[in-house]
């Protein structure tokens, strides 16, 4: 059996985690475990019980008592009520899980559960111990971070509206005061593998820091993306240099023949330089790489491109683009391309949005680097 598909995403406080790795679980489909959600849940109910939160034993005790897990649209449960978003990711709570994160006890016990969860499976796991310790076998491990600064606004962007809001330079204080806790302390500490991917978020939307995730975790299983765009490619592979089926025969049009031909990276074929997508219609097209590097971009069957989404195209690796699939083909220099397509093919052309071309450029820069 295939080794499960573990994207384990760690970092300092307010990086972004928690909402780039639910989009992008919601993208790859597969699991999401919010594991920062976990002692979110197990602070509030601390508080809600009227446990004494300053006897840590006490606070184990109950915690290490508690079921803690996700409902089927992935929202936390403390002993199976779902829990607000808004109260767990409150100010009030983000100040007080310290109570909760740095027992040794209540930590134990979250990350048995959250290793049970994640067994086996498929998934994307967001926590301050992913990397290290729920998934130290990850396939990919990301560390998500962020400058302070950068941080700090995006917490003041989403603070409560009817709360008095600190300064920005109180909370860039607070969070330097955080990542000193965090990394330092003697359970569970902020730490940055020798193998994780180092991602600054910094000046990056949240679609191409999820398009970046996305292109690492396609370079380490090239399945993981096919199968999601099954509607819009075929992929055959061969140990042999070769051609594979493109089309079935029409016997009304037995007189229909087949194009043959070579690309070569033009500028609208480059690397920063491909601003549209094409869609083919009436035949399938297939091509492979003969000689380089080239990424093949695919963004739906909808009327318009939607969300883009890149593999590498690989040797001895036919891609068979299906009809009504936005595609887009990008080649670095000196790269050359085989491709065959249907002589009656319709082509029709769409210009990107910059967001696409944003998460077009995020995959560049992960696939094709130089």
């Amino acid at each position: 059996m295939a080794r499960p598909m573990v994207i384990a995403i760690d970092g300092p406080a307010g990086a972004g985690k928690s909402t780039v790795t639910r989009l992008l679980a919601q993208r790859l489909k597969l699991l999401f475990l919010d594991t920062g959600a976990m002692y979110r849940a197990a602070t509030v109910g601390l508080f809600d019980a009227g446990i004494n939160v300053d006897d840590p034993q006490a606070v184990a005790a109950w915690v290490c008592q508690r079921d803690i897990g996700f409902d089927a649209e992935g929202q936390v449960q403390l002993d199976g009520v779902v829990l607000p978003r808004a109260r767990i990711r409150s100010p009030e709570t983000t100040a007080q899980i310290w109570r909760v994160a740095d027992n040794v006890g209540c930590r134990a016990h979250l990350v048995q559960l959250q290793k049970s969860l994640v067994a086996g499976r498929d998934a994307v796991v967001e926590g301050r111990d992913a990397t290290t310790v729920i998934c130290p076998d990850a396939q990919l491990k990301i560390f998500l971070d962020a400058s302070p600064e950068e941080r700090a606004r995006r917490r003041l962007s989403e603070w409560p509206p009817h709360q008095a809001q600190p300064s920005l330079p109180e909370v860039v204080a607070q969070i330097r005061e955080r990542d000193q806790r965090d990394s330092s302390r003697a359970v569970g500490a902020l730490t940055l593998t020798d193998d994780a991917v180092h991602l600054y978020s910094d000046g990056l939307a949240m679609n191409e820091v999820i398009a970046r995730i996305t292109a690492y975790a396609v370079q380490r299983q090239p399945f993981l993306l096919e199968n999601l765009v099954a509607d819009q490619l075929i992929v055959g592979r061969s140990r042999q240099p070769g051609y594979v089926r493109v089309a079935v025969g029409d016997p009304a049009h037995t007189t229909a023949g087949w194009q043959l031909g070579l690309t070569n990276p033009t500028p609208e074929r480059m690397p920063g330089s491909t601003r549209s997508m094409t869609r083919n219609l009436g035949g399938r097209q297939a091509g492979t790489v003969l000689q380089g590097q080239a990424i093949l971009c695919l963004a739906g069957t909808a009327e318009d491109p939607g969300h883009v989404v890149a593999l590498p195209m690989l040797p001895q690796t036919w891609y068979i683009i299906e009809p009504g699939a936005w595609h887009a083909v990008i080649q670095s220099h000196g790269t050359i391309c085989a491709w065959a397509e249907s002589s009656g093919i319709r082509e029709e052309q769409r210009d990107l949005t910059n967001d696409q071309l944003s998460e077009m450029g995020a995959y560049t820069t992960v696939y094709l680097p130089h």
